[in-house]
């Protein structure tokens, strides 16, 4: 491990808690990304971690970013399409031309590893489709996110890279970033006292993955040397509805915290349900015999745990 791995978007969510693992696990990193929260991240880090801050549309600080490196970690990323909706040009150019930016940095780089993290959401979003969702299946995209995902990962396949389809990730992760997806939203009522929000009966199913268990799959993939593209679902192989979630955090909230907290459903918004999704992990599984590592359980408690609370 004398040549460092390359950490895109090392300031975010799953970049940070990517970083702090692959330190962790005797990896020499090199975070890249807005610096913002390069101070925290110092301080979270643990082992040979350097740090480049850089832009991803900024070919020639990519270039310098990956010198000694022998691996990269694409995470850099719009998170989801709200956010994407909210700046459109934007997005199209992290996701897209981002993305083919750092492969052109890493092929020029002869860059051996490549990690690119994706999304299920191109396998589509609001259409009803044969579950379970498997690598096989055709990419139908029927959002902006998940189409310039799909566009990325023809960019990152350029590179023969282990491209992973996360499905929702949850979990403390670095502790940098508050998640404002459900998971974070429950979490943040917890915190505060408030009531958990459902919607329709709480009856809507989503998949969720531990981003422990990511990190892990990340690290493990790290030196492999590929001839083609591999593409990985990683999620847990089944979708958990709204309701058990909310139940699950209210049981914690009192386990955790000794605090009641109310469950309220209104009805649900049309533009805010679509079909249950989720994939089948067997080809992740038969690649790593402890996947997955993480309970849904264990992951909401760690989160519940992590709230600094005034009863603390």
């Amino acid at each position: 491990m004398s040549e460092r791995i390359l950490v895109t978007g090392a300031g975010g969510y799953i970049g940070s808690a990517i970083v702090c693992h692959l330190a962790a696990s005797g990896f020499k990193v090199r975070a890249f990304g807005h610096d913002s929260r390069f101070e925290a991240l110092r301080a979270e880090a643990a082992g040979d971690v350097d740090f480049a801050a850089g832009d991803l549309l900024d070919a020639d600080g990519l270039r310098v970013a990956m010198q000694g490196c022998s691996g990269v970690v694409h995470t850099a990323s719009y998170a989801g399409e709200r956010a994407c909706r909210a700046n459109i040009p934007g997005a199209i150019a992290t996701i897209v031309r981002g993305t083919r930016l750092v492969v052109d940095a890493a092929l020029a780089a002869d860059i051996r590893s490549f990690v690119h993290l994706s999304t299920y959401a191109v396998y589509s979003t609001f259409a009803e489709r044969e579950m379970p969702l498997a690598e096989t299946s055709e990419l139908l995209p029927d959002d902006l996110y998940g189409s310039l995902k799909a566009e990325a990962e023809w960019e990152a396949a350029r590179a023969n890279a282990a491209i992973l389809r996360l499905t929702n990730v949850f979990g403390p992760g670095a502790g940098l970033v508050v998640k404002t997806d459900v998971m974070g939203h429950f979490r943040n009522a917890v915190a505060t006292g408030g009531a958990i929000g459902t919607q329709g009966g709480g009856k809507q199913a989503i998949e969720f993955v531990h981003v422990d268990d990511v990190c892990r799959v990340v690290g493990e993939l790290l030196g492999d040397e590929r001839d083609e593209a591999l593409v990985l679902n990683i999620g847990s192989g089944g979708a958990t509805p709204i309701r058990d979630l909310a139940l699950l955090f209210q049981r914690l909230a009192r386990e955790v915290h000794g605090r009641e907290i109310e469950i309220v459903d209104t009805p649900a918004a049309a533009d805010k349900t679509w079909p249950d999704r989720y994939t089948t992990i067997e080809k992740a599984r038969a690649r790593f015999p402890w996947y997955p590592a993480r309970s849904l359980e264990e992951g909401v408690r760690a989160i519940l745990e992590a709230i600094e609370s005034e009863n603390d």
